[in-house]
């Protein structure tokens, strides 16, 4: 099973650099960078770590074919695979945050994504193309770098292009057009039937599955400090699944569900002041989404949550992506001591 990390944009170009070689030396595959609105151009900033290493996988999470014409996300990710020497991902999603901040409409979200899956994937391989989709056009793009073949020295294989999908018809219709599929917060519960639906989708379109990636993007809140974990974990549960009640109805009662989603606004609170405190909320229900959503505690409990880590991939899952917050550094080397070496090999 291969460990991932996703990096908050709020790192320097210089810390990422240290960071991505930090986890060169740790064992991760991939280091990830998240992509928000008010935030560093993610591309940009992974030039200098792409630059500084030589075997770990750089990647930009999540970019949406609202924000980037799928032509421009082609051409950044393949100046990053050039720079990296066939290292560089990307994961194209349905938006997030972007289409709301900049006052876009999102029409026909999921051809939209698989379109523009498509046009990346195939622009990315050095040949000739003309795409006239529906939602996104291009004729006569053939870029002369970072493609197999393109110039001497350039990489062997095109970047991996992934799908960020969750849901059963964003899933089913995009994750046959990318090399891999990302889940997000894809808890235990339902993680086994994502799999199962997702090569179902596969098998539909005659795509094989020899070789396809499939990643859970997954909360690490694992401090020295107990106190100081929960606090984070506590702070961040916003975002997981952004408490939605696709992901919450398969772990809580329809009663805990409502009443989630009738206190969203407490979350949001602790998520904004920083603080964490969950106002209102019962303690065990917190409970029941931290442990269900996130791995939190001490290095001391980390042999003790293994099992839970292991359910993923028994369930399917090859890439265990840890999403990081706080002290990223701290993270990764509690990772690679504490996670990486009981994991099953690759």
């Amino acid at each position: 099973m291969r460990v991932d990390v996703l990096l908050e944009p709020d790192q320097t170009a210089a810390q990422l650099t240290e960071l991505a070689q930090l986890c060169e030396r740790s064992g991760i595959q991939t280091m990830w960078l998240q992509n928000y609105v008010s935030c560093r151009d993610p591309f940009m900033s992974l030039v200098p770590a792409a630059l500084a290493t030589s075997r770990v996988g750089l990647g930009v999470c999540v970019i949406s074919p609202w924000e980037m014409h799928p032509v421009k996300m082609a051409n950044a990710v393949l100046t990053l695979h050039e720079l990296s020497a066939g290292r560089a991902r990307l994961v194209i999603g349905g938006g997030g945050e972007w289409p709301a901040r900049l006052g876009f409409e999102t029409p026909r979200r999921v051809r939209a994504v698989r379109e523009a899956l498509e046009l990346v994937r195939a622009g990315c391989t050095g040949k000739a193309l003309n795409y006239p989709g529906e939602m996104w056009k291009v004729w006569g793009y053939r870029p002369k770098f970072g493609a197999p073949g393109s110039v001497s020295g350039a990489p062997d294989l095109p970047p991996l292009i992934y799908v960020g999908a969750n849901q059963p018809q964003m899933l089913r219709a995009t994750a046959p057009a990318a090399d891999g599929i990302m889940y997000s917060d894809m808890p235990r519960s339902r993680v086994a039937e994502t799999v199962r639906l997702t090569y179902a989708a596969l098998a539909d379109k005659g795509r094989p599955a020899d070789g396809y990636r499939i990643s859970n993007i997954w909360a690490w809140h694992v401090k020295a400090d107990r106190q100081v974990a929960l606090t984070e974990a506590r702070r961040e549960l916003l975002l997981r699944g952004l408490l939605d009640r696709w992901y919450l109805e398969s772990f809580l009662s329809p009663e805990e569900c409502e009443f989630v989603e009738q206190n969203k606004n407490a979350f949001f609170k602790a998520y904004r002041s920083r603080d964490g405190v969950i106002t209102g909320v019962p303690e065990l229900l917190v409970d029941k989404l931290l442990h269900n959503f996130t791995i939190t505690g001490t290095p001391d409990e980390l042999e003790s949550r293994m099992p839970e880590l292991l359910a993923f991939h028994q369930a399917g899952v090859h890439e265990l992506c840890f999403r990081l917050h706080d002290e990223p550094a701290d993270a990764i080397r509690l990772i690679a001591k504490h996670v990486i070496p009981h994991l099953p090999p690759d």
